[in-house]
């Protein structure tokens, strides 16, 4: 890792993830910018300290067409790129375009790095451990699209971009179990989880700002891996929850991301590793 310093933040995407990534860079007394799609929430993000921007992609590729609050956002030390595609006909196309566009305007504009979070769905068909240096394998639209990213900021950006794939994700008033939760006859109960906490990525992402990685790609899971039986049950009980009832699946090499060169490289400790343990907050 390389000794960086940066004072300036912005963060493309202020959601679940996002916002309290933002709030944490501005108690770290960063200039952190943030954007929103809409104008109203937009503003309301300067109550947090954030300097906030309503974006709404894809930009047009003319300079004098961005707005100033929109330049001010691009020209940044490290543009985070946080924005997952839509769930409608066409949205995974139109969102690998639209954060092409995004990347291209930055670069334009003086943007010094980017981290683009993606996602660990990029391993889709890989079976076993998965490390740092695992052969994506996607296996559905979301997945190949990620990667098609990946591949496009790799090539334009070089070594100041990283890359951070993220298991699923799991927080405040985030679980699957709300949705797994009574649920009857679900399959591959002995498949091995493979989660990480939002203040675990919080950590990740702010440790890149003090020092910046040599490796670009990386990602985050914590340690345990119990089977989805085990663990989706053990959420139930300690939630109070009518438990999930899962059918005597054969067992298979299901995915298991090993995220231990990853926290060596960023010196990270992971908070919350023993996932068993801790009442989900839903």
């Amino acid at each position: 890792m390389t000794q960086s310093k940066m004072s300036k933040v912005s963060i493309c995407g202020c959601g679940w993830l996002g916002l309290p990534l933002a709030k944490h860079f501005v108690q770290l007394g960063m200039e952190t910018w943030g954007s929103k799609q809409a104008v109203g929430p937009a503003l309301e993000l300067a109550e947090y300290g954030i300097h906030g921007v309503a974006l709404s992609l894809p930009l047009s590729l003319e300079l004098p067409a961005l707005s100033p609050s929109t330049t001010s956002f691009l020209d940044t030390d490290l543009l985070v790129i946080n924005i997952p595609p839509g769930r409608y006909a066409g949205a995974v196309e139109e969102w690998v375009a639209k954060v092409k566009r995004l990347s291209a305007m930055a670069k334009q504009v003086g943007c010094r790095k980017v981290i683009f979070i993606s996602t660990t769905a990029v391993y889709g068909e890989c079976q076993g451990t998965v490390d740092e240096w695992t052969e994506p394998r996607p296996n559905t639209l979301s997945g190949k699209a990620h990667l098609a990213v990946e591949q496009y900021l790799r090539a334009d950006w070089g070594d100041e971009v990283v890359i951070l794939r993220l298991a699923g994700l799991i927080g405040p008033r985030r679980h699957p179990i709300r949705y797994l939760s009574g649920r009857q006859g679900i399959e591959n109960g002995k498949d091995r989880v493979n989660l990480i906490h939002q203040e675990d990525c919080i950590a990740a992402i702010s440790q890149m700002t003090v020092r910046w990685p040599h490796h670009p790609v990386m990602h985050l899971a914590a340690p345990q891996h119990p089977s989805r039986e085990e663990y989706y049950r053990q959420m139930a009980q300690l939630a109070g929850l009518p438990l999930p009832q899962f059918i005597n699946s054969p067992e298979r090499n299901s995915k298991v991301i090993d995220a231990g060169k990853t926290c060596e490289w960023l010196s990270l400790r992971i908070r919350h590793a023993d996932l068993l343990s801790e009442r989900p907050d839903i």
